[in-house]
């Protein structure tokens, strides 16, 4: 039996631990995508969470907090969007982010077009395709200013294209644990990277690599 849904107010208070403020619209917004999230989520596996307030807290908020770390602007290039985090989710926050969602999937991405046409989000390519796939056709275009990632397996080759496709002063943010940024920490020399924990999310960090200090 799908759980009652959650008010503004009760997903304002869920957001509070990350510093987290939303205006009335933007958590209009919010509460629109959590619910085709919870719809979509029963024919669709986009997330193994199944509590509102746990995917508020889990997906949103610790999306959203990356916009207490970094400056949301310019292009940011979302890699393995899945449901949208934290890609889509930063929407919220930054509307005049112009956001590219790399996920292979063709129903995320259905979803992901749905999300983008009900809150009324602008400025937003969703491409379905592999982002290697999707990198190696953009050779030599235009360059990101960031790119996210969230549960993506991380190697030379992958951390190899993100430095291909980032501009100077570009930055490459991943959403990890403690464990798996100190291993792509070791496999990306030459990068300066910051660490932060995420609020009421023992274990998670962002890693964020800097290429403006790259040798």
């Amino acid at each position: 039996m799908p759980l009652p849904p959650l008010s503004t107010r009760d997903i304002a208070a869920e957001l509070a631990p990350f510093g987290v403020e939303l205006t009335g619209k933007e958590l209009e917004q919010l509460s629109a995508y959590l619910e085709l999230l919870l719809r979509w989520n029963r024919r669709v596996n986009l997330t193994g969470l199944r509590d509102p307030r746990t995917i508020v807290r889990r997906l949103f908020g610790e999306s959203l907090y990356l916009s207490r770390i970094v400056e949301l602007r310019g292009w940011l290039v979302d890699v393995g969007s899945g449901a949208g985090f934290p890609g889509l989710a930063l929407k919220l926050v930054a509307p005049d982010l112009r956001v590219t969602l790399i996920e292979a999937r063709q129903r995320k991405c259905a979803f992901l077009k749905e999300v983008v046409r009900e809150c009324g989000f602008y400025a937003i390519d969703v491409v379905t395709e592999r982002f290697e796939r999707w990198r190696e056709g953009r050779h030599g275009q235009e360059m990101a200013d960031l790119i996210t990632t969230r549960a993506v397996r991380v190697d030379d080759m992958f951390l190899k294209r993100m430095a291909t496709l980032l501009g100077g002063g570009g930055r490459a943010v991943f959403f990890t644990t403690s464990g798996s940024a100190d291993a792509i920490r070791d496999k990306g020399v030459g990068w300066m990277w910051r660490e932060e924990g995420i609020p009421s999310s023992p274990g998670s960090v962002i890693l964020v690599g800097d290429k403006k200090l790259s040798k």
